[in-house]
């Protein structure tokens, strides 16, 4: 779970650097900068429901062989 979120926050924080970034210098032509935006958005939501699904399974794993719930 911590490696899923730590590697979203890790995308964001790339992708709002390069947005900085490229409001002053412009390192990249506005076509790239879009495409790079559109890729990190999909990766980030990418990243999250694969952490969110697997959180939900190690949780509800943990619940059954604990008896809280019938499995």
């Amino acid at each position: 779970m911590k490696a899923g979120l730590l590697t979203t926050l890790a995308i964001a924080v790339a992708w709002a650097l390069l947005a900085i970034a490229q409001i002053w210098i412009q390192p990249v032509s506005a076509q790239v900068f879009f495409k790079l935006s559109v890729t990190a958005g999909i990766l980030i939501g990418i990243v999250l429901v694969v952490t969110l699904a697997v959180r939900e399974y190690v949780s509800e794993k943990k619940m059954k062989d604990n008896g809280f719930i019938d499995g």
